[in-house]
């Protein structure tokens, strides 16, 4: 009689056969997880170049190719046509607290769907990272992990692991920030914008507007470089993904609050229809 496998068992199981192993890539190998059919997320620094293969759970190759590179999230977007892998379900990464049960998938050091599990430590916004959210964990990871999930018991992938910082924990990109840029590179949205976090004097998050696309969005809205958003439809920004995750949020607006010329005493408004201005302050 087989010995049944207990729940979080079979979710590590689960995971394992949604995780693909990236090889070619710097460093020899990293991983990545199916979201979508034959659409894969991994981080951007596995990613050596062209010629890309992955491998599934049973030992099967496959080519893949990049859809959507973000080296300043480190997410990249690839596809692979003939793989046939079941996609793991996206987790809300704003709802994890300290103490919560995870399970990391990977590959580490080519030890093919590594299990390795731990707790939450925090959620929280780093500085010396840009500003950005990260998951912080206790599971061990090493080179090879980069790229697999991080998920909760229930299975849903609540970030993509990154990195191992001084102490030993390790940093997963939130899945609320997944979502926003494979709903981006599905989707093409932009608002045609450079931009770069800056702290106000109020201790808030500012995002400066360092260039302007010309014809995208922000230039039919007459935002101009130098104007400092601090608001996308009426939520204050946390971390630099917030603005791209309004972004893709339903519907033809965005409205956005900003400041221009230095000062920040004059908060100004903008409704920016992806096709045209509805109107502007």
């Amino acid at each position: 009689m087989p010995i049944p496998v207990s729940v979080p068992g079979r979710v590590a199981e689960a995971l394992r056969r949604s995780t693909v192993q990236v090889l070619g890539a710097r460093g020899g190998s990293g991983s990545a997880v199916v979201l979508k059919h034959q659409h894969l997320i991994t981080n951007a620094h596995v990613i050596g170049g062209e010629g890309i293969e992955v491998q599934s759970w049973e030992g099967k190759s496959h080519r893949a190719t990049v859809m959507r590179l973000d080296r300043s999230r480190d997410l990249a977007l690839l596809r692979a046509l003939d793989l046939d892998a079941p996609p793991a379900p996206l987790g809300d990464s704003s709802r994890l607290q300290s103490g919560v049960p995870v399970v990391a998938v990977g590959n580490p050091l080519g030890f093919v769907g590594a299990v390795s599990t731990g707790v939450i430590h925090a959620v929280r916004s780093i500085a010396q990272f840009g500003h950005r959210e990260w998951i912080q964990a206790d599971v061990r990871l090493a080179p090879g992990n980069s790229g697999g999930p991080l998920a909760d018991w229930q299975g849903y992938v609540m970030g993509i692991n990154t990195m191992i910082v001084e102490g030993g924990l390790a940093l997963a990109i939130p899945s609320r920030a997944v979502q926003a840029f494979f709903t981006r590179a599905m989707s093409g949205r932009s608002l045609g914008v450079v931009i770069r976090p800056v702290r106000l004097k109020s201790g808030e998050l500012g995002l400066m507007l360092l260039e302007i696309t010309h014809g995208g969005s922000a230039e039919a809205a007459s935002l101009l470089p130098g104007d400092i958003l601090v608001a996308a439809n009426g939520r204050r920004f946390r971390d630099t993904d917030d603005l791209q995750i309004e972004i893709d949020a339903p519907g033809p607006l965005l409205r956005l609050d900003f400041y221009r010329g230095g000062g920040q005493s004059n908060l100004r408004h903008v409704a920016v229809r992806y096709e045209q201005v509805e109107s502007a302050a």
